[in-house]
């Protein structure tokens, strides 16, 4: 058990300095949120953004250095010579909020493949909707209780006088965050476990993987018993119960050579095929911990159906596209250029007229259109069967004067059109206002 012994002190190295880099952001984000709605509220602005950027950037940017410390770890893994600086994580204050600590750890990283890239766009999106919806939420707390004592007779220096009372009884205060911090960490370990996938996922010297629980008094059952459980990395048992898998689970995973797994004892080899996603299912107390259930590739490549609802509620989605277009420019041309002399596939056009008959009178057309010669792109969302929302590049090609198809493919992914679907020109109109037009004859 020497192998399993090794991976255990060398993650427990790993968490604790994800712990101190979360314990430092957390104070470093309140700070920035409580002052934000504090200057927000007092000035009497309904408009909130001017005071929220940065908050926003704060947490866009430390959940992006979680994602790349979850890779260096991995990488430290595999090849001995990369090294992690044993120094305290500097966060920069001006004018961009952890760049430097960024810098850092993008430079121990290889990332010239497009499938890291195109990784990355979408955790930047991801992570910059996650610090605008939880702005909007924290304000909402706090603007409630604001708007009762208001109702209540109260007057509006009485109300002010209050304020910090207020963002200490939701949860956002500077002293005792506690709101915040359940949802900053949650998103923190998912960007770290998430960026440890991304150096798993295509890694031929990685074959199996080992769940690592923290163990002490806060550790759930669930996480109890996966604590060394090692599988195959391609084991379905990884889409279910990768971490993280519940509120503040510090749980996460190591990587173990062909090697490495050969040299654990048969008995433990034995036990780790008995845990199965139907024997924990089965389990009420193990189904009842386990919150998260999304496979580390979709969380990153969709936003999650609840996330996608709210912003959508708050009228963020121009706003999201517009910022994942600046930050990921080269990516997004990267893939319309790839993708410039194909056609959609005769699978996709036949399965998309079967669900849209509109579609059949322009079989022809659309089988023989090359996707450098449509009448515009658009950068935008797809909302898949499941609720999420998809980024994809939606090439539009007008059928005739009321009616327009669109092809769709993942922006961040393979460079195929997955369906087509069908538009009346209001339809079309709406996309047009809302999502970002990139190219058009």
């Amino acid at each position: 058990m020497a192998v399993l012994t090794d991976v255990e002190r060398a993650e427990k190295d790993n968490l604790t300095k994800m712990e101190r880099l979360e314990n430092e952001a957390l104070s470093f984000t309140a700070n920035k949120l409580s002052s934000a709605i504090t200057s927000a509220i007092k000035s009497g602005n309904v408009g909130i953004d001017a005071f929220m950027s940065a908050y926003t950037a704060t947490y866009t940017n430390s959940m992006m250095v979680s994602w790349l410390l979850g890779q260096v770890h991995i990488i430290k893994q595999i090849d001995a010579n990369i090294e992690l600086a044993n120094a305290p994580i500097t966060l920069a204050v001006d004018p961009i909020p952890f760049q430097e600590a960024i810098d850092a750890l993008s430079s121990m990283i290889p990332a010239d493949s497009k499938t890291y890239r195109q990784t990355e766009a979408s955790m930047k999106l991801r992570a910059f909707t996650i610090a605008n919806v939880s702005s909007l939420d924290a304000v909402n707390r706090v603007k409630k209780l604001y708007e009762e004592a208001l109702n209540e007779g109260q007057s509006r220096s009485e109300v002010l006088r209050n304020l910090d009372a207020y963002l200490e009884q939701v949860g956002i205060a500077q002293a005792n965050p506690y709101w915040l911090e359940l949802h900053y960490r949650n998103n923190m370990m998912t960007a770290y476990n998430a960026g440890r996938w991304t150096q798993i996922a295509d890694n031929d010297l990685v074959e199996f993987l080992v769940y690592t629980s923290v163990m002490d008094d806060g550790t759930t059952k669930l996480c109890r018993e996966l604590d060394g459980v090692a599988k195959p990395k391609n084991d379905e048992f990884w889409i279910e119960f990768y971490p993280p898998n519940h509120h503040k689970c510090r749980g996460t995973v190591s990587v173990l050579t062909r090697e490495q797994y050969d040299k654990l004892p048969s008995s433990k080899k034995s036990q780790y095929t008995k845990i199965t996603i139907s024997s924990m299912h089965e389990n009420d107390t193990f189904s009842k911990e386990h919150q998260f259930r999304s496979s580390p590739l979709v969380s990153m490549q969709a936003l999650p159906e609840s996330l996608a609802t709210s912003a959508q509620e708050y009228g963020l989605t121009n706003k999201v596209l517009s910022y994942s277009y600046e930050q990921s420019k080269s990516v997004i041309q990267e893939q319309i250029n790839q993708a410039a002399k194909s056609r959609v596939s005769t699978a996709v056009l036949d399965k998309a007229i079967q669900e849209t008959p509109e579609l059949n009178p322009f079989k022809e057309k659309l089988a023989g259109t090359n996707l450098d010669d449509v009448d515009g792109i658009l950068f935008g969302f797809d909302e898949l069967d499941g609720g999420e929302w998809l980024p994809t590049l939606q090439y539009l090609v007008a059928l005739d004067d009321k009616r327009t198809a669109v092809m769709l493919m993942a922006a961040f992914d393979k460079a195929e059109v997955y369906t087509v679907k069908h538009l009346t020109n209001s339809e079309l109109a709406k996309l047009q206002a809302e999502f970002i037009q990139l190219e058009s004859k």
